[in-house]
């Protein structure tokens, strides 16, 4: 998830195409580990980033 959280704070990537650069073929799945790793969704964790 620290990859994944790297995307999401240094890039406009859809969330989609981050999950299937990190070899995750449902960005649904995705979505949740991330949120089960790290509390938050992706979603969630880039809109709380300060731009």
């Amino acid at each position: 998830m620290v990859e994944a959280k790297r995307h999401l704070c240094h890039s406009e990537m859809p969330i989609s195409e981050i999950a299937a650069r990190l070899g995750y073929d449902d960005p649904l799945y995705f979505s949740r580990a991330f949120k089960h790793a790290v509390g938050h969704s992706p979603r969630t964790f880039r809109s709380s980033l300060p731009s």
